[in-house]
C-alpha cells in the first residue's frame, strides 16, 4: 500500500471512530483505557522521577572536584527533592484515580498499596545507592 492509501485508510478509521455512536458495551473499555492511562502517566513520570533524582549523583561526580563540595551537594539534593516529590505526587494521583475506579465501576486493578509498597523499595533501594555514592566522596 502506498503511503497516501495507508494515511487515507487512517484518516477513515480515526473519521468512523469519532462520529459513530459509543455502544453500551464499550463503556467498560472506556473505564479500562482510563486506568491504563492512569497507570502509563504514573510509570512515565516515576521513570522521570528516578532520572531526575540520579541526576543528582551525577551532579555530584561532575562538581565534585571543581566546586565546593556544599554546593555540590547541594544541588543534588535539589535534583534528588524534586525527582521524589514527582513521584509522590503522582502516585497520590494514580491511587486517587485507581480507588475512584474500583469503587464507581468495581473495576479489578492492582492494588495501589501494592503499588506504594513496590515503588518504596525501589525509592529506598535508590536511596541507599545515592547515599552511599555521595559519601564515597569524602575522604575518610
Amino acid at each position: 500500500m502506498a503511503d497516501w492509501q495507508s494515511y487515507t485508510v487512517l484518516a477513515k478509521a480515526i473519521r468512523y471512530s469519532m462520529t459513530s455512536n459509543h455502544k453500551p458495551e464499550s463503556k467498560i473499555y472506556d473505564i479500562e483505557r482510563t486506568h491504563m492511562a492512569a497507570e502509563r502517566t504514573y510509570f512515565s513520570v516515576l521513570r522521570t522521577g528516578l532520572a531526575i533524582a540520579g541526576a543528582g549523583t551525577v551532579v555530584v561526580a561532575i562538581l565534585g572536584e571543581s566546586w565546593p563540595e556544599w554546593l555540590s551537594l547541594a544541588i543534588a539534593g535539589v535534583f534528588i527533592t524534586v525527582g521524589y516529590t514527582m513521584i509522590i505526587v503522582t502516585l497520590n494521583n494514580y491511587q486517587k484515580i485507581v480507588n475512584r475506579l474500583k469503587i464507581e465501576h468495581n473495576l479489578n486493578v492492582i492494588s495501589p498499596k501494592l503499588t506504594i509498597f513496590l515503588t518504596a523499595i525501589l525509592q529506598l533501594t535508590l536511596v541507599v545507592i545515592l547515599i552511599l555514592f555521595i559519601f564515597s566522596f569524602f575522604p575518610e
